[in-house]
């Protein structure tokens, strides 16, 4: 099995596939919407790969 390295800053694409969801929009209305940060320069948004982790640890149940 391979295993994909991502950068530190992914796009939302790299997100949704980070996270392995298929929709930007799941992205931004289901963790966007519910906590996760975006980091945002001009008109580029990116989403820190140690936001995710952390997003994700918080929403264990």
């Amino acid at each position: 099995m391979t295993v994909k390295t991502y950068p530190r800053f992914l796009t939302m694409k790299q997100a949704c596939e980070y996270l392995n969801i298929k929709s930007v929009n799941t992205l931004k209305n289901r963790f966007i919407a519910t906590g996760l940060k975006v980091t945002v320069i001009g008109s580029v948004k990116r989403i820190d790969i140690r936001d995710i982790d952390i997003f994700v640890e918080e929403h264990k149940i």
